[in-house]
């Protein structure tokens, strides 16, 4: 036997040994949510389907189409649960989960019930579906469905009914005098056509789904595999998704909360302070990724999840009760502290001290998260002061941005740091290890080379995070606005326009885009970085297609050389640039934009020593 068809038989044995095909009627699944032997924890998100996705899941299941199958997953033993259901829970925790087909059982379940559901914002809301008996059609319940006679408003109560017969009865009777009272009748074949549509909505309970039955010895990796493989419309399930299983089956309130943090930074508050702001809105993922590490020293949730379920790393991997309620007792005393809004807030303002005053300067969401982590272990393992925090985290979040420490395999990079926290003691130790971690990779030769080439200014676009950092850079030195004649600060760019539609923040070509056409640049060439200044939009709409040899000379027309001089170095502008062949302007403003980050960047970290 070839090597290879030996690894196929394996492979194969070892699929049937994890899970296994079956079918399940409708009826049994809500009977299993009902008595707790199913869970339905909300693995991959809370219930995004809109209505008429619903509608069109009852249509389906009345013409016999099938309407794709379920995955669930066997639970090991658990001490807690969570169910949709409201029944009398017979089992002291689910048997399953539901893996895929959440979006359909939920559906089922919410409206064969008549249960309202938790959408994209975690807010409640009913699921109403109308019917039609006399045209088999389904239509989502709105005020016209809730007055015509000939539609059930609610389907619910086909399903809730103690007694279908009589439902068929009173609806007849009520159609039929809806009719006599406009000068028609109900005929017979009417009156037949509604009781036996009704009646086969209502045994619609009795329709068969097909199930994939994953075994509980089944890990994550397989059960994302299964899940990838089998549903090709599907999302990938992420790491996240197991870690809040987890805490749907054994801590319900602290996912709660973390739903809660998410939902409540992406809208202000009138009456309170929340986790809402002006540079990110929060997912559970980013919570996750932030408890990991703060609580646990690790970045990859794969070993998060592990951690959580219980895994003796010493044992290769068997799970301990035992050291799950372990963790699970950090993860209570810890995960207030990253939730507590006071904490959030003072970390934020870490952010916007290093210059990024704007979410649109900030391109990766993990150097937001990870710092935070490193902002709370400071706060709460080093004793740091709030000023000797922000510092020290403003210092890192520049650094963090600028080289981009996030991206790529960061989760090793951030299991490296943190492995080396561990082994400090001291707040001063953990300040040099800041320093000295940003002092290796933000060099002499990082500014004067590294920064200035193609890794960093010079490349075109709308922006990357060494374009970010010159703003920030801006922004931390107190720069005035270019060309402006008013003495404010470019971080006034970002404050929202007058008109309530525009920002004031307008990117502006010094080498107008214009007048290099007729020069024979293209895109790329026109667009690089350096040709880019940040300017009041008044004063962009001045300055329109000139060459900077006739514009310039108006701009600073009435200006005394000592403040075009001022104007010139805090925007790093070459002097004479104006009549500076373009490829040579490029050049010199590099270096000079280079200069003005490291400029900042010696700011922060005189500031954090």
């Amino acid at each position: 036997m070839s090597r290879t068809c030996s690894w196929i038989k394996q492979e194969n044995r070892k699929m049937q040994q994890i899970f296994s095909n079956t079918t399940l009627t409708v009826n049994q699944l809500i009977e299993k949510i009902d008595t707790g032997e199913l869970g339905l924890p909300e693995l991959q998100r809370p219930f995004i389907w809109k209505d008429s996705k619903v509608r069109d899941l009852f249509d389906s299941m009345m013409r016999g189409y099938p309407i794709g199958y379920l995955m669930l997953w066997e639970c090991p033993t658990l001490e807690k649960k969570k169910t949709i259901g409201t029944g009398t829970h017979n089992y002291e925790s689910p048997k399953q989960v539901i893996i895929d087909g959440q979006q359909r059982l939920t559906s089922l379940y919410a409206v064969m019930k008549g249960k309202k559901v938790i959408n994209s914002r975690y807010d409640e809301k009913a699921i109403i579906i109308s019917y039609c008996p006399l045209r088999n059609k389904f239509e989502v319940g709105y005020q016209a469905t809730k007055k015509d006679p000939e539609w059930i408003y609610n389907i619910s109560e086909v399903f809730t009914t103690q007694n279908i017969t009589k439902l068929i009865i009173n609806f007849t009777k009520k159609l039929s005098e809806h009719r006599t009272s406009k000068g028609a009748t109900l005929n017979d074949e009417e009156q037949d056509l509604i009781s036996e549509n009704i009646t086969t909505l209502s045994n619609l309970r009795q329709h068969i789904l097909p199930v994939f039955d994953i075994k509980a010895n089944a890990e994550e990796e397989d059960v994302s595999e299964i899940f990838v493989r089998v549903n090709s419309g599907g999302v990938a399930l992420k790491q996240n998704d197991f870690i809040l299983t987890l805490l749907s089956l054994y801590w319900d309130e602290g996912r709660k909360e973390i739903e809660r943090f998410s939902k409540e930074s992406t809208y202000p508050a009138k009456d309170k302070i929340t986790s809402y702001n002006q540079l990110t809105e929060v997912t559970a993922q980013d919570v996750i990724r932030v408890v990991m590490a703060y609580a646990f020293d690790r970045a990859r949730l794969k070993y998060g999840y592990k951690l959580l379920r219980g895994a003796d790393f010493d044992k290769k991997g068997a799970v301990d009760e035992e050291l799950r309620n372990q963790r699970f007792e950090l993860l209570r005393t810890k995960l207030p502290d990253v939730l507590d809004v006071h904490n959030w807030h003072e970390f934020l303002k870490s952010i916007m001290n290093a210059g990024y005053l704007s979410g649109d300067l900030i391109l990766s969401g993990n150097a937001i998260y990870y710092t935070y982590a490193f902002y709370l272990i400071a706060k709460y393992r080093f004793n740091a002061s709030y000023n000797e925090n922000m510092h020290l985290t403003s210092l890192w979040f520049f650094y963090a941005s600028l080289v981009s420490l996030y991206t790529g395999s960061f989760e090793s990079t951030v299991e490296n740091h943190l492995n080396s926290i561990k082994e400090l003691s001291t707040l001063d130790e953990y300040k040099q290890f800041i320093l000295s971690r940003v002092e290796e990779r933000l060099t002499n030769d990082y500014f004067d080379i590294t920064l200035i080439g193609s890794e960093g200014l010079a490349v075109s676009g709308r922006g990357n995070n060494a374009w970010n950092a010159y703003v920030a850079a801006l922004n931390i030195l107190n720069a005035k606005i270019l060309f402006s004649k008013s003495n404010l600060l470019v971080s006034k760019l970002f404050e929202s326009g007058t008109d309530g539609k525009r920002k004031s923040l307008e990117k502006h070509h010094l080498f107008p885009k214009a007048y290099l056409k007729t020069l024979g640049y293209n895109d790329a060439k026109i667009n690089q970085m350096a040709n880019y200044a940040f300017i009041d939009w008044k004063d962009n709409m001045e300055i329109l297609d000139e060459s900077p040899s006739v514009y310039y000379p108006v701009v600073c027309k009435g200006r005394s050389q000592e403040e075009i001089q001022r104007m010139e170095e805090e925007n790093a502008l070459p002097h004479g640039w104006e009549n500076m062949p373009y490829e040579d302007f490029l050049v010199e403003r590099r270096k000079l934009m280079a200069a003005k980050i490291k400029q900042a960047f010696e700011v922060l970290k005189d500031n954090a020593g």
